[in-house]
């Protein structure tokens, strides 16, 4: 399984306080959202963020109603903040 680093997102309007991201840079190429839930859900590739040295798996949430998503897992100090969303606009 090939592991990415994020490194950047995309919002529809970054000072929403919809959080929903569109895009994600990783490799050094831009990604649309669905392009990554389907690499993750076919177990082919997995992604994280990284931040101040602590490391965040990305995972594929899946709602009872809307469009799956990706967030980062809680921290391991149990914080459940989504790094994702503190990265850069790409």
């Amino acid at each position: 399984m090939t592991k990415h680093r994020i490194t950047h997102i995309r919002k529809p309007d970054r000072d929403s306080s919809v959080r929903h991201i569109t895009h994600v840079k990783y490799d050094g190429d831009v990604h649309t959202r669905e392009h990554v839930i389907k690499l993750i859900e076919a177990k082919t590739d997995s992604f994280y963020v990284e931040e101040q040295g602590q490391y965040s798996d990305v995972h594929v949430v899946h709602p009872r109603y809307g469009d799956p998503y990706i967030r980062t897992a809680p921290d391991e100090n149990g914080e459940s903040r989504d790094n994702l969303l503190s990265l850069p606009e790409c």
